[in-house]
């Protein structure tokens, strides 16, 4: 069940606790156009490793207030009061996609909290023109030129959610075929499919905020990758539809202390699937 805490500037936060009560604590952030719903969807397999898995909604997205002009780093001073809240004195971070920098947030707030880092398909700093050059999605690739553009992003964001709100089983069945790579994972069974649906609908729930909020953060974060002080690992797909395996290698690199790990033949959402889902919450685990 979906839980509410308040931050200190007033905002709401909506968070959810999977997996094991007495687990070790990892503190999961969600990608673009997700939300904190995104997982694999038999909790009782996180349970079984032991993971107390702690996913919050980011501004705009689920029942989180928004943050207009919000930055990357203001995602570790959020979850500092959400493990404060929780009374967690030591805890793992983990992020998937454009998660990973805000689990790298939290790492770069926290650094003698945080434990360990975990990534799964991570983007670099988008300020890079190296690393939006490796963006694969045509859709990711215009948003990066309408960057500046903020009325006609913001309009063009809103338009599109109002279209994935009037039907969401359909948005994910277009999504599926529009991303072949990505389709064996959202398509894979029942349970996979709707917990999609799930995903996306808390996503868009307050329209294009929450993804356009998100936007605009990927640049200018308010920290370096050089700064991080935990050990982090990453994950990811060498089939990836949405950006270039090159991507969370070149993360690495810039990261003081990384090793990562390629899944061979998965793609960008292929951390839910079991195996993949076995691997992820392990390494974050510790």
């Amino acid at each position: 069940m979906t839980q509410v805490m308040k931050l200190a500037d007033g905002r709401q936060l909506t968070y959810d606790i999977f997996g094991d009560p007495h687990g070790v604590p990892v503190i999961f952030s969600h990608g673009y156009s997700d939300s904190h719903l995104i997982r694999h969807p038999n909790d009782f397999l996180t349970r079984s490793i032991g993971v107390r898995w702690i996913a919050a909604d980011q501004p705009g997205v689920g029942g989180s207030t928004a943050k207009n002009g919000r930055r990357m780093v203001d995602w570790g001073a959020d979850m500092e009061q959400l493990a404060n809240h929780l009374a967690l004195d030591r805890f793992n971070v983990a992020g998937h996609s454009g998660g990973g920098p805000h689990a790298l947030s939290i790492a770069y707030r926290m650094p003698e909290r945080v434990g360990k880092v975990v990534l799964a398909s991570p983007v670099a700093p988008f300020d890079d023109k190296a690393v939006t050059g490796m963006l694969v999605l045509n859709e990711l690739k215009a948003i990066v030129k309408m960057r500046h553009l903020h009325h006609v992003l913001r309009w063009l964001l809103k338009a599109e959610a109002r279209r994935i709100n009037k039907n969401i089983p359909a948005y994910v069945a277009a999504t599926a075929k529009m991303l072949p790579r990505e389709s064996r994972t959202i398509l894979r069974n029942p349970a996979q499919q709707a917990l999609f649906e799930d995903n996306f609908r808390a996503a868009f729930a307050q329209k294009e905020e929450g993804i356009y909020e998100m936007t605009l953060a990927l640049w200018n974060w308010g920290f370096s990758p050089r700064d991080i002080r935990p050990p982090v690992e990453i994950f990811y797909g060498n089939n990836d539809g949405i950006i270039s395996p090159r991507m969370p290698l070149y993360l690495s690199e810039q990261l003081p202390s990384a090793k990562a790990h390629e899944w061979n033949g998965a793609n960008h959402y292929s951390f839910v699937d079991e195996d993949c889902w076995i691997d992820f919450i392990t390494a974050a685990r510790g």
